[in-house]
């Protein structure tokens, strides 16, 4: 599971969980901390952090990839790649995987099993299908998930992992694992959503009452 934010007061407390494996961030994220993105980046403490190349056309995107690798981050962090999956992304895809064979790259903006499929054979190591994104616009995202799985495994890709990201609500993270994505990146409300649920707490909190009446 990876948390999906800029801000390092929430990202200090979701790591305080074994399980987050790292961070994802794109500029819509880095904006709202109004930080520049080499001084934020190299602030956060997680394990993996992905940072989004930026640019139109492949020479921007490239460029933008360079420039993130000149990041130097937080001890004990690795810096990924994250690179649109359209036909200019692609080709930097395949670029960085030619030149930089060790690089850690997640394709992201998928919203179909094709465009995640492309981004494999390019050389992603991530996919990121935006789930919610999908089915705003009408479109199946638990059967595009499970039809990108479907034909990763089928063609010998079972190592490129999907993503799933652009949530609203837990259920559609539940849904989108079912599906066959191996991992997922939520924000931390979502993160929140997902253990406190009012029935939960409200049975936890008649235990604890209950608790405090037994005699002593």
């Amino acid at each position: 599971m990876f948390l999906d934010t800029g801000k390092l007061e929430e990202i200090k407390k979701a790591l305080q969980f074994p399980f987050f494996e790292g961070v994802t961030t794109n500029p819509t994220i880095l904006l709202k901390e109004n930080k520049p993105r080499n001084t934020h980046i190299a602030n956060i403490p997680a394990k993996v952090v992905f940072v989004q190349a930026a640019g139109l056309t492949e020479e921007e995107i490239w460029e933008d990839v360079l420039r993130i690798q000149a990041i130097e981050p937080a001890e004990g962090t690795v810096i990924g790649l994250k690179i649109p999956a359209h036909e200019a992304g692609i080709k930097v895809i395949a670029k960085v995987r030619a030149n930089f064979p060790n690089e850690i790259i997640l394709a992201t903006a998928i919203f179909s099993s094709e465009q995640g499929y492309i981004a494999a054979l390019s050389g992603a190591d991530y996919l990121a299908p935006y789930y919610n994104r999908m089915e705003v616009s009408g479109l199946d995202a638990a059967k595009t998930i499970e039809e990108l799985r479907y034909v990763l495994d089928l063609q010998g890709l079972e190592d490129v992992k999907i993503m799933g990201a652009s949530f609203k609500n837990s259920r559609q993270i539940m849904q989108a694992l079912a599906s066959g994505a191996d991992t997922v990146t939520i924000g931390y409300d979502l993160f929140l959503q997902m253990m406190n649920k009012p029935l939960a707490l409200e049975s936890i909190e008649k235990f604890n009452e209950h608790q405090a009446a037994l005699p002593k």
